[in-house]
């Protein structure tokens, strides 16, 4: 059995193979994924829940394609995301523990900067639950409730590469999940807190093209942010674009690859232009050896310049005098034009990242399914008023994933992340994001096991 392609691979097998253009019959297809399952998470506190999407975000979709002649092909794609376990169209199933109470939350390293006695008590306090409702904002998933959450895109394939017009997966998204062992499923994927990325792209334009094993992506989005869907910034001029690109090479035993992400923030401290945002550089490879699969990746991650900092959520509070109307009044607008990589990840607060990470994995053919196993090491080395010291995860996970017929599977994963200084990162899954632990250091482990059933 071949380990479950992501939702990348399976449209692009079914978007870009070879002969499709010359002998598609037109077509509209139904399909869509249901995956849910049981975890027991552990972040200094545990919980054990159901949830939708531990292996694969469920889905249901509609793509087409029509046969225009002379090797043209029309090509459209539109897939909505729900919860199994909700029915609901959003998630926010991360664990956020950060200390305290639910009205009164303490959040490790958040404090209040410059000020002192009474005015740095009363301050303090309301930072932190301003603080704790901001992370739940940027890990919300699908916060806007789009119908079409996933993928919307129409275009065409032609003899000199396809174009491909709506939102979608970037480059370096695609990258991430070709070149390490778990793809995006489970908790013992690469794409964890510490590897965030962009990974769709708004009102995105991308060229493709696909020979003799080589793929070649390039990708241009005029904006619009997760909160915001179809919010374009227009002053100032590309305050929230984003731009990628990815070259690979493939043969049926080793492949490698390349990806790049970057986009373009408009930042509280400087709302008049548009300035570099999150940057991310993806380099992976794989190898097979008879029923094994050995994987490698080195990735970067970086952003100086996030929309909001902890030092903008302290002068929002101390101009608002506390209130929590005015402060959320001054931070709706803010949170609206930022994105997940926004985020200190590994930290659980706003601010800049630094990140370096390293993955090797191993998928091995046993009986009707595949023993996949990960390690990742991650450091981030980001300063801020809340980041004073390198925050440090080493993860690790090991599960299987068993076919009971060519579209049902049962899977099971086993992962744990190893925290040191100020990393504090939480395990999440294909469908959700992890969150935190309740302190800096402390480790977090997941048990997962679910079902998948792909129609």
């Amino acid at each position: 059995m071949q380990m479950p392609k992501t939702l990348m691979a399976a449209a692009l097998a079914i978007a870009f193979p070879a002969a499709f253009a010359q002998t598609a019959a037109p077509s509209v297809e139904l399909y869509g994924i249901v995956d849910v399952g049981l975890e027991r998470v552990d972040v200094g506190t545990s919980n054990t829940r159901l949830q939708s999407g531990l292996s694969a975000g469920s889905r249901w979709g509609l793509r087409g394609r029509e046969n225009l002649g002379g090797g043209y092909t029309a090509i459209f794609t539109l897939e909505s995301r729900f919860e199994a376990d909700t029915g609901s169209l959003n998630n926010n199933g991360g664990t956020y523990f950060c200390g305290g109470t639910a009205t009164s939350p303490v959040c490790p390293g958040v404090a209040a900067i410059g000020l002192s006695g009474d005015t740095a008590a009363a301050v303090g306090a309301v930072l932190n639950a301003v603080q704790a409702d901001v992370l739940r904002q940027f890990t919300n998933v699908n916060s806007a409730n789009a119908l079409f959450d996933r993928q919307a895109f129409a275009g065409l394939i032609t003899p000199f590469g396809a174009v491909l017009l709506g939102r979608q997966y970037t480059p370096g998204f695609e990258v991430l999940n070709k070149f390490n062992s778990f793809g995006d499923a489970t908790a013992g994927q690469m794409g964890q807190e510490f590897s965030t990325l962009t990974i769709r792209a708004n009102n995105a334009v991308q060229y493709r093209a696909e020979l003799q094993g080589v793929t070649l992506s390039l990708m241009y989005g005029f904006g619009g942010t997760e909160i915001n869907r179809g919010e374009r910034s227009t002053d100032p001029t590309r305050a929230d674009d984003f731009y990628g690109a990815t070259l690979q090479y493939a043969t049926k035993t080793f492949s490698v690859g390349i990806g790049y992400n970057q986009n373009y923030v408009q930042t509280r401290r400087d709302e008049s232009k548009a300035v570099r945002g999150m940057e991310t550089l993806n380099i992976g490879g794989t190898m097979t050896l008879g029923g094994a699969r050995l994987f490698a990746q080195y990735m970067t991650r970086k952003n100086d310049n996030p929309v909001v900092t902890p030092i903008d959520l302290q002068q929002i509070i101390v101009a608002a005098g506390g209130s929590s109307a005015l402060i959320q009044a001054q931070l709706a607008p803010i949170v609206a034009r930022a994105n997940r990589v926004d985020l200190d990840g590994m930290r659980g607060f706003v601010g800049p990242t630094d990140t370096t990470v390293y993955h090797l994995g191993l998928t091995y053919r046993l009986g009707n399914g595949n023993l996949v196993a990960a390690y990742n090491n991650a450091k981030d080395t980001a300063r801020s008023n809340w980041a004073t010291e390198d925050a440090k995860v080493n993860h690790f996970a090991l599960g299987y994933f068993h076919g009971l017929s060519r579209r049902t599977m049962l899977h099971a994963t086993y992962a744990m992340a190893q925290n040191s200084g100020q990393s504090r990162m939480a395990l999440g899954a294909a469908g959700y994001a992890g969150g935190w632990t309740t302190g800096f250091g402390q480790d977090a482990t997941a048990i997962q096991a679910g079902i998948r059933h792909t129609f």
